[in-house]
């Protein structure tokens, strides 16, 4: 795995958790990031994909947060996958 693409991220219990990075995007005036864990996860079904909100912490850090508004997140979640989709069927350049 190129580690570039891994995102670690510390659990309630203070554990450092290993996510791969699968994309960065931007959706109504917000950035997010679309994770999903690099092994099984409690809590985190295999192949399933987070996605956080990327905010500025106060000293100036970025910090990701689970949106809480449902519907926010299934508009989200809707632009998440047409851009996921999107980028698939792009043809490769030689």
């Amino acid at each position: 795995m190129n580690e570039e693409n891994v995102v670690i991220l510390t659990d309630e219990e203070g554990k450092d958790v290993r996510f791969v990075h699968v994309m960065t995007f931007d959706f109504e005036d917000s950035f997010f990031v679309a994770l999903t864990p690099e092994e099984d996860v409690e809590g985190i079904e295999n192949g399933e994909v987070l996605i956080l909100e990327v905010l500025e912490d106060e000293d100036g850090s970025d910090c990701y947060m689970p949106v809480e508004d449902e519907d926010r997140l299934d508009r989200i979640w809707e632009e998440f996958e047409r851009l996921y989709y999107e980028d698939e069927e792009q043809p490769e350049e030689s």
